[in-house]
């Protein structure tokens, strides 16, 4: 191991296994409470991230031990080899916090990027929620640069939305098992062929997390489909609770193919689910969004009742191969 992989006196790391989930569960939960007083995830989410076919075998999620207790987590998000940027997210236990663990946890992040040849260029970027002035400080002194904010948008269902207006020759259906899964995930990675970030989930790798693993809470009558004749134009795939909070929806993915823009559909798709929320009793609904998104999609859902909750920033910074550092 090298020097920089070397743990802090009293601590050390290995790789994150399927076992580690309910404590990585705990730890994140831990830090998103004590920063901005909710919870973030589940045991089961953890495991479906930590058994994607999307991972990538040369960026293992670490965990970080002190006296055999899990008190610090590295998860790492990239796409297979095939992306120009990796995030790396580090949590530590509140009760750690002050004793460099997160400086630590992304030079870790920083050596094993630089170590992956086969991405270029390398960009490792990192996220903290907007208000996090130590964790932006840390950003700054380790060489990140902001690039971009992203906010979670609340509505409360207090009424029946308006009614769907849907665009001529364009019909809103809900999602069929075992007849829509490739055409449904294929609009949706071409409409997010738009979107700043990662590129979107191979098949494999949409369908392990939205659709068959135990944490997606996969149901087909909370996914609406676009189409028109028998092409798939867009989609809205929703769950009725989120982890941060069970009383409300949550809209994972909403996507509009480009030929297709700017003709009502994303916003019939947003009321057909709102209205299907407000059927079910469930009182909010919420998503995140690029608050820089090209394609309108704030603005959009400002139209549609939407405010924002609140907001994470992530940073960048341009990594270089280690013959250039020299």
């Amino acid at each position: 191991m090298s020097t920089s992989e070397q743990a802090p006196d009293g601590f050390a790391i290995r790789a994150a296994s399927v076992d580690d989930a309910p404590a990585i569960a705990e730890i994140i939960n831990e830090v998103t409470l004590a920063e901005i007083g909710i919870p973030w995830t589940t045991a089961e989410d953890i495991r479906d991230e930590l058994t994607s076919p999307g991972r990538d075998p040369a960026l293992t999620d670490v965990v970080l031990i002190e006296d055999g207790n899990p008190m610090g987590y590295l998860q790492f998000v990239t796409d297979a080899g095939t992306a120009s940027a990796v995030l790396a997210f580090p949590f530590v236990r509140p009760a750690l916090w002050g004793r460099g663990l997160h400086a630590f946890l992304l030079r870790l992040a920083e050596e094993r990027v630089r170590a992956r040849a086969q991405v270029e260029p390398r960009v490792l970027r990192a996220s903290c929620f907007a208000d996090n002035e130590p964790a932006r400080q840390l950003f700054s002194a380790l060489g990140f640069g902001p690039v971009r904010t992203f906010w979670v948008m609340r509505i409360v269902l207090d009424a029946p939305p308006p009614a769907p207006r849907v665009p001529d020759g364009v019909d809103i259906r809900t999602f069929e098992p075992g007849r829509d899964e490739a055409p449904v995930h294929a609009a949706l990675a071409e409409a997010f062929a738009d979107h700043w970030g990662i590129p979107f989930s191979s098949f494999e790798e949409w369908l392990h997390l939205q659709v068959e693993g135990e944490g997606s809470t996969f149901d087909p009558s909370l996914w609406f489909v676009a189409t028109e004749g028998d092409e798939v134009v867009g989609g809205a795939c929703c769950r009725a609770s989120s982890p941060r909070s069970e009383d409300t929806a949550i809209v994972m993915e909403l996507a509009v193919r480009r030929a297709w823009r700017r003709r009502g559909v994303a916003l019939a798709l947003l009321h057909s689910a709102f209205a299907e929320f407000h059927r079910r009793g469930i009182p909010r609904a919420e998503l995140s969004v690029d608050a820089e998104s090209p394609t309108g999609a704030t603005r959009l859902y400002e139209r549609a009742g939407m405010r924002v909750a609140f907001s994470w920033e992530t940073w960048e910074k341009e990594l270089l191969r280690p013959q250039e550092d020299a």
